[in-house]
């Protein structure tokens, strides 16, 4: 049947620019209720609110079926509802939707849903479907722009990331244009990269937050990154040593559409998940996020993707709403008011109905509850990209349902959402499946409505058979079938360039350049490029890449007005090499395959990603979370510092509210001094009344310094191990390392130094002090606190290294019983080391060897024992020296503590 869907003719008047238009469209009544299908547009039908065509009912799907377009004209495609849809009294998965037709849904006398195809006439502007991007252009006025979330900046931000001042751009007294960051919180990114200070171009991308500027060499257009992204990945392969976790998976997902993840168990479901957020690079492959090479801009892009781990990436001991807070203070901009940062966790918790848990704390809340709240914690920054691993898993059927049925609606708010899943019941809520088979090859990727028959199942659980046993089958299947064409390969090659790159032909007035004519310069040429001029990214459909290439630069010529015009695409920017490609063989060539995108010539934008050059790279991507420099930081210490306070107020407010660690806490060095009370004898740290040897001292002080070697190491061998979740995905978001650690080595000293200092002074109450103490006279008591207190400390630095090595909090059990039974051994208070070389040498490396020397340096141990020690002597510089070792320890082991959080970067095995 023929459809008439695009004869145009054109009103009177030019000047109103509009034309009107007989459009063919079908209507779809049931009842009272009417929607108009369009041609190439889709209708949903279904009893929620949200569907285009609603019907009530009992028998009535949440999502019933669609009606779409093709060549063929329009059909009603059932979406795999519970009671099916019926035509002449026999159930049918696909109708056409022809003039006068009638299905009924749920039953053979359910409610019925009439087809009338009709002509109407519209008026329509001439202009392009309006971008999805609005551009604003800004001047230079004064010789610069300032950016930021201030009212007194020349370009005001709404985004909370953005600091007050956060960025200028200015024009250099010799010619040209720079960008300089102004000391924010989450950086200023040029081109993908973070940057100080940067000369700028024709075609420069400039990023703050959400927002981005690009330079046309006179003037900045603006975009606001607010609204659906696109994703695409193409030829994803993860490759651990022989191991291939993901194989050659690529797929397109449309902007602000919902995808399930489903597949059996080990077949790589949250490794693909990582590989396209990028928290675990493909090792093949390329993932673009609205056009742009995810991978090379990872730094910038990071900030507008949302990803909830399997695990939960909050303190549970916190109630909810200041889990939240804590969680606005560290990813906004550190100058935000504190009362924009709880007004936004405010509309989070109502947007996700939580507003009634947020006094509650977060392990009193229920699965399904705290998977919300991980939602709501990701949600904070607006992202435009959500990923999430499994967050039914445990969860009941009402509380899975609740859970899909919330992101259908993010996803319906523009949000573009992936979900990885074991449940199947409720795939009819999202737009796309991706079925994963085992080997991590790709089995299906399209409509969930498809799914079933494409596999010739009857139920899902046949599906996961046929995928286990046999996955080569329906991989070869998949790849030369119609949905491979349709979903992937189509979709990837029509991919659009990204959007703030994706520049039509436009004619606009650009200010004519202070100097000589163009015509009588010889650089005119790079004077045209100059004031190359930028149209909106989305304001009619883009050109392919090869088009984009060939088009011609029309050169400036002066008008009337004394301005010059420029008609041309704008300046492409540099590619960063992120790819690394290894040698293969002899020859040393690097090993590549065409990718999807790559056998079609995918128009892949002028950034000319690893997809878009034909075929995608081989050999490890390398994520980069850029950072300012330390002169920018030390010049805006505001941020970091920032960061430091509020994980230190946090990280105290978890140990407050967990009781049992405060008891713990408390009780131990009461316990420690409780057994120092069991040395036998009456001197304390003197010599012996009757004779000059006396065992007590040595006794007391071996206890004093084991006792804070236990003590240091308990404190802090599971602090990061036990929150590692909730570091990685701070620390994808913009967390400083150097804060982070910093507040564990703050908040534990001050702990740490409470507690040897009540340990020390309960295990010599009553004791006799030692003869002739070498540095205060008078308050021998300190003398001793010093070193034992810096044995804990070291302790504590070597828990944190351990903490920051292990995978899980079960390995560290073993480390703190060889390590604490080492600083016993080798501490030189059990038996005589003088002698043994080797054996002396090793316990250099121990705090205990240098605790016990200060203090029996104090007390003058070797007059009281029939043994010699060299480190032992009765002198101000040997006390110093231990002491100043123990210091060198402290900072060795925080250094290396420091370096082992870099396995935790994201991008990392």
């Amino acid at each position: 049947m023929p459809y008439l869907h695009g004869m145009m003719s054109p009103v009177a008047s030019i000047d109103q620019q509009t034309v009107t238009r007989e459009l063919t469209v079908l209507e779809v009544t049931s009842g009272d209720n009417k929607a108009v299908v369009r041609p190439d547009d889709t209708v949903t039908i279904g009893r929620d609110a949200a569907n285009d065509l609603v019907v009530e009912g009992n028998l009535i799907s949440r999502r019933h079926a669609e009606v779409i377009w093709n060549d063929d004209g329009w059909f009603l495609r059932d979406l795999d509802s519970r009671n099916g849809t019926f035509v002449a009294g026999e159930k049918a998965a696909f109708v056409a939707a022809t003039d006068g037709g009638e299905i009924h849904l749920g039953a053979a006398d359910g409610p019925a849903v009439h087809f009338k195809v009709v002509t109407i006439t519209e008026t329509v502007p001439v202009q392009p479907a309006p971008p999805q991007r609005e551009a604003t252009q800004h001047e230079f006025g004064a010789g610069r722009i300032r950016i930021g979330r201030g009212t007194d900046n020349d370009i005001v931000l709404t985004d909370l990331r953005s600091s007050r001042n956060h960025a200028e751009l200015r024009r250099k007294a010799a010619g040209g244009f720079e960008v300089v960051d102004l000391g924010s919180r989450n950086g200023t990114f040029h081109n993908g990269k973070q940057v100080a200070r940067q000369d700028m171009a024709a075609g420069d991308l400039i990023s703050v937050g959400r927002h981005e500027f690009i330079f046309d060499g006179a003037r900045l257009h603006e975009f606001e990154d607010a609204g659906p992204s696109s994703l695409i990945a193409d030829d994803l392969t993860v490759r651990i040593k022989d191991a291939i976790l993901l194989d050659d998976v690529s797929f397109a997902l449309a902007e602000g559409s919902l995808l399930a993840v489903i597949g059996p168990s080990g077949c790589g479901k949250s490794t693909l998940v990582k590989a396209v957020a990028g928290l675990r690079p493909a090792t093949q492959g390329a993932v673009r996020y609205d056009g742009r090479d995810l991978y090379a801009d990872y730094a910038e892009l990071r900030y507008r993707i949302g990803m909830v781990p399997q695990d939960d990436v909050l303190h549970r001991q916190l109630t909810v709403r200041r889990a939240l807070r804590f969680a606005a203070a560290l990813r906004f901009a550190d100058d935000v008011p504190r009362k924009e940062r709880r007004a936004r966790v405010a509309e989070v918790l109502k947007t996700l109905n939580l507003t009634e848990r947020a006094k509650q704390r977060i392990d009193s809340l229920s699965g399904g509850q705290r998977k919300r709240v991980s939602v709501a914690l990701e949600l904070l920054t607006e992202p435009s990209l959500l990923f999430l691993d499994e967050p039914t898993s445990g969860l009941d059927p009402a509380l899975d349902k609740e859970v899909m049925e919330e992101l259908r609606e993010l996803a319906d708010r523009g949000r573009t959402v992936a979900v990885v899943t074991h449940n199947v019941m409720h795939l009819d809520l999202t737009d796309r499946v991706l079925v994963l088979t085992v080997g991590g090859r790709m089995g299906y990727f399209g409509p969930p409505g498809d799914l079933l028959e494409f596999f010739g199942a009857e139920d899902y659980a046949e599906v996961f058979r046929e995928v286990t046993n046999n996955a080569e089958h329906w991989v070869r299947h998949y790849r030369s079938s119609e949905h491979y064409t349709r979903y992937v390969t189509d979709q990837i090659a029509e991919a659009p360039p990204p959007k703030p790159e994706a520049v039509e032909r436009v004619t606009a007035s650009v200010p004519a350049p202070r100097s000589a004519p163009a015509a009588s310069s010889p650089s005119a040429p790079a004077a045209a490029a100059a004031t190359s001029v930028l149209a909106s990214s989305a304001a009619g459909p883009p050109a392919s890449a090869s088009s984009a290439a060939a088009a011609p630069s029309v050169p400036v010529s002066p008008s009337t007005s004394g301005e010059a015009t420029a008609e041309q695409e704008m300046p492409e920017r540099p590619v960063p090499a992120t790819v690394d490609l290894p040698a293969s063989g002899s020859g040393g060539a690097p090993q590549s395959r065409p990718s999807a995108a790559g056998q079609r010539g995918s128009a892949a934008g002028p950034r000319g990603s690893a997809a878009g050059q034909g075929g995608s790279a081989v050999g490890r991507a390398r994520v980069r979370l850029g950072g300012a420099s330390l002169r920018s930081r030390a010049l805006h210490p505001a941020a970091p510092i920032r960061q430091f306070l509020t994980l230190c107020l946090r990280m105290l407010w978890v140990i407050g509210a967990d009781r049992g660690l405060s008891v713990f806490m408390i009780g131990l060095p009461l316990a420690l001094a409780l057994l120092t009370r069991t040395v036998p004898g009456d001197n304390g740290l003197a010599p012996g009344s009757l004779t000059k040897y006396s065992l007590e001292a040595q006794r007391l002080l071996v206890v004093l310094a084991v006792g804070a070697a236990f003590l240091g190491t308990a404190a802090a061998i599971r602090e990061i191990v036990n929150e590692s979740t909730i570091y990685k995905r701070e620390r994808a978001v913009g967390l400083s390392t150097g804060a982070y650690l910093a507040s564990k080595v703050f908040v534990f000293s001050v702990i740490i130094i409470a507690q040897t200092a009540l340990f020390t002074w309960l295990a010599l109450l009553g004791k006799k002090p030692p003869k002739d103490p070498l540095i205060f006279d008078k308050h021998w008591l300190v003398e001793i606190m010093i070193p034992v207190a810096l044995v804990a400390l070291a302790s504590m630095a070597f828990g944190l290294l351990v903490s920051s090595l292990v995978k899980t909090t079960e390995q560290t059990t073993p480390v703190l019983v060889v390590a604490v039974m080492a600083q016993l051994v080798l501490s030189g208070g059990l038996f005589e080391l003088g002698g043994q070389k080797v054996l002396e040498q090793i316990s250099w490396i121990f705090p205990t060897r240098w605790g016990l020397a200060a203090g029996a340096s104090t007390v003058d141990l070797q007059s009281m024992i029939p043994f010699q020690d060299s480190l032992w002597e009765h002198t101000t510089g040997a006390w110093w020296r231990s002491v100043l070792i123990l210091v060198l320890q402290i900072g060795l082991l925080i250094g290396l503590a420091r370096l082992a959080l870099r396995r935790s970067e994201p991008g990392r095995q």
